[in-house]
């Protein structure tokens, strides 16, 4: 079962619900660097984007001029705020039912693991350390969301890691994408990858239909079912 196959994971909303605590720190970000006393109440569309299109957007929509010049310090910023805020990701977020499951029992088979998330990779691995998901990810042939503003450029980066890493191709729907938005299945679409939409967060088993998933799922809680998922999107990659 997926023998040679690359599973990519998102992250927010599709292994863990982080109770809203990035969001906190790019506010945090913004008034340490910008020096102002509002929250940048002005929040662009986050659900299914990179964290660099977001931060850009947060910037441009709060008045700051050339954001494109501002991006890393207000990612190393961001980086510190949520190390600030770890206390709160325990208390309020949590890994989504069925995640810690799904990982360990793809660890089982030859399929390789790893996210691609519009998260800054900080962010990420934060993420998957306190909810205790990290020890079946290959976070190191991850792709994350500040190296691209497009979320689609992320898949073949993360093909050209694993291929580095086991030295052998992940091409067509060899690479697997599981994630809860239509935009997440777009990325995967247009690198011709495969796709499971999974409906745990915004959007619904239409909507993921609708967009093209491959599959889809209610959630992460029947394991079989997931495995089962990953297969069907792989498709004749197997």
């Amino acid at each position: 079962m997926t023998g040679g196959v690359l599973v990519l994971w998102d992250v927010d909303h599709t292994l863990v619900d982080a109770g809203g605590v990035g969001v906190r720190a790019f506010q945090a970000a913004f008034r340490q660097v910008f020096g102002r006393d509002d929250e940048a109440t002005n929040l662009p569309p986050m659900a299914g984007r990179t964290d660099r299109a977001i931060a850009i957007d947060l910037l441009r929509a709060n008045g700051i001029a050339e954001p494109d010049r501002h991006l890393e310090e207000f990612r190393t910023a961001a980086e510190l705020a949520l190390l600030e805020l770890e206390g709160d990701l325990r208390a309020h977020g949590r890994a989504l039912p069925g995640a810690a499951a799904a990982l360990t029992a793809l660890s089982r088979t030859a399929a390789v693991q790893t996210l691609l998330t519009g998260n800054i990779r900080a962010f990420a691995e934060t993420k998957m350390r306190v909810y205790d998901l990290a020890r079946h990810l290959d976070l190191d042939i991850g792709a994350y969301g500040w190296a691209h503003a497009v979320r689609a450029r992320l898949v073949d980066l993360a093909r050209t890691a694993a291929r580095d890493r086991h030295d052998r191709e992940f091409a067509g729907r060899a690479t697997v994408l599981v994630g809860d938005t239509p935009l997440d299945v777009e990325a995967a679409l247009a690198s011709g990858a495969g796709v499971v939409g999974v409906a745990t967060g915004r959007y619904g088993l239409d909507d993921l239909r609708t967009a093209g998933a491959h599959t889809v799922l209610p959630d992460l809680t029947d394991t079989g079912a997931v495995l089962a998922a990953i297969e069907v999107a792989a498709g004749s990659a197997r």
